[in-house]
């Protein structure tokens, strides 16, 4: 059920102001959702005439089909009968069941539970993802410990900071930083640049911060050391990079750069080698192996979690009556990988003999690509437009016509893209860009040349 558009009245002012109002959040057909929902993103009325910014009171519905949730959440300040709360509600509990496949209808979408807050209502959501009471509480400390930490003056901070040291860890940063882009989201520009300035001041003050800047110089030092090796890098050049490494760090950064190089062999080579050591030496060789060996299960079930991931929202895709709507709602979580999905279902469906589905998958990968090539900056747009052309003649034609387009910015965006397609092995369109880049500075020398 899309956000519904209409007017209410402000609580503070009662001044009437456009709000888009949505009352069924369902994580089944909109995985999206959820966050939203827990996050409070939603309902929000702007005031533009008393500057209050808080939730429009209505009926809300919450539906999970994985996890078998259904609630419903009614504010008393809305003082809606009885008779009325049980028609709406009914309205929201078909338009879930009439979207589901027949084999997902199950009992308990016959009886919605009630929540006596909004703020229980998250509490079950959260409880069924195995999220505790205590850690919800934990959470809600280090927003607080945030909130101190902003309204901070700057002469101050460094003493709360120090005051607050032991409770500055992993998942205060990890608030800061949805909070960064939330905020950010909102077109709150001052507002996320004074949460970037405090991010940047929290790393260079507190012991967190102090092991998080080792941390990345132990993985700069890797990607410095795997570069190097270039296409001389083998598994016993990583087996022995690992081995001399002086931290789990840098074994991590190792591990998770040259995944491709640790497979059978490698870990049939280090027991080997265990095999060969006594003592002290196979104690440590050991321990090395089995973390290699952890680090490497770990990284196979994320990737095979985001392989599952976008295999699903590929065939949700596939499965909208509206495509274009549909890439736009998944634009967002199209990533690499999803792209890899995509390619190796049109491979399959191609050895298949399957056009129909050939067809439909090259649509899905046409749209991505314009929706990639539309949300480009406007010179990534203008270098592609060029290269788009079939000859270089027709390139360099267009580059002359579009001459008055040139500017600074234009040719340090020519200039980078050439080199990184060069590192990236297409040498001819690397080529072919250097020589627009030598004619657009031309053009652009020359037309300075002229106003003089």
């Amino acid at each position: 059920m899309p956000p519904i558009r209409t007017m209410l009245s402000c609580p503070q002012c009662r001044t009437p102001v456009t709000v888009n109002l949505e009352q069924l959040f369902d994580v089944t057909q909109d995985p999206a959702s959820k966050q939203r929902f827990l996050s409070g993103q939603f309902n929000l009325i702007d005031c533009p005439t008393c500057r209050y910014r808080g939730q429009a009171a209505t009926l809300l519905m919450y539906h999970d089909a994985d996890k078998e949730i259904l609630m419903s959440y009614t504010p008393m300040q809305i003082g809606l009968p009885q008779a009325e709360q049980e028609k709406l509600i009914g309205r929201l509990v078909n338009e879930v069941i009439n979207k589901l496949p027949q084999e997902k209808r199950k009992g308990y979408l016959l009886n919605p539970k009630p929540a006596l807050t909004l703020q229980n209502m998250m509490d079950r959501i959260l409880e069924a993802d195995g999220v505790t009471r205590e850690m919800v509480d934990a959470q809600k400390d280090k927003v607080k410990l945030l909130q101190k930490l902003l309204s901070a003056a700057a002469e101050t901070l460094p003493a709360l900071v120090t005051e607050s040291d032991a409770e500055i860890d992993e998942q205060l940063f990890q608030i800061l930083s949805a909070s960064i882009q939330a905020t950010a989201a909102q077109g709150n520009e001052p507002g996320a640049r004074r949460m970037l300035d405090l991010q940047s001041k929290l790393l260079e003050l507190s012991s967190f911060g102090a092991r998080y800047r080792e941390r990345q110089g132990q993985v700069q030092a890797a990607i410095r050391e795997l570069q190097e090796l270039g296409d001389k890098l083998t598994p016993d050049k990583v087996m022995e990079l690992i081995l001399k490494a002086d931290s789990d760090d840098k074994v991590a950064a190792y591990v998770s750069l040259a995944r491709p190089a640790i497979d059978y062999g490698f870990f049939e080579s280090m027991t080997r080698r265990i095999d060969r050591a006594q003592g002290e030496e196979k104690e440590r060789l050991t321990k090395r192996r089995d973390f290699v060996l952890q680090m490497t299960q770990e990284i196979d079930e994320a990737a095979k979690a985001r392989i599952n991931e976008a295999a699903g929202r590929l065939k949700k895709i596939m499965d909208a009556p509206d495509l274009q709507k549909a890439l736009m709602d998944a634009a967002p979580y199209i990533d690499e990988t999803f792209m890899a999905v995509l390619d190796e279902n049109i491979r399959a469906a191609q050895k298949a003999g399957r056009a129909d589905l050939v067809t439909k998958l090259s649509l899905i990968g046409d749209g991505i690509n314009r929706l990639i090539a539309e949300s480009a900056p406007p010179e990534i747009q203008f270098i592609n437009q060029l290269l788009d052309l079939k000859t270089d003649a027709e390139a360099e034609a267009g580059l002359k016509r579009r001459a008055a387009e040139l500017t600074p910015e234009m040719l340090q965006y020519m200039n980078d893209l050439s080199q990184q397609l060069r590192e990236g092995g297409r040498p001819e369109l690397a080529d072919r860009l250097e020589k627009l880049y030598e004619l657009a500075l031309g053009e652009v020398m020359a037309a300075n040349w002229n106003k003089q």
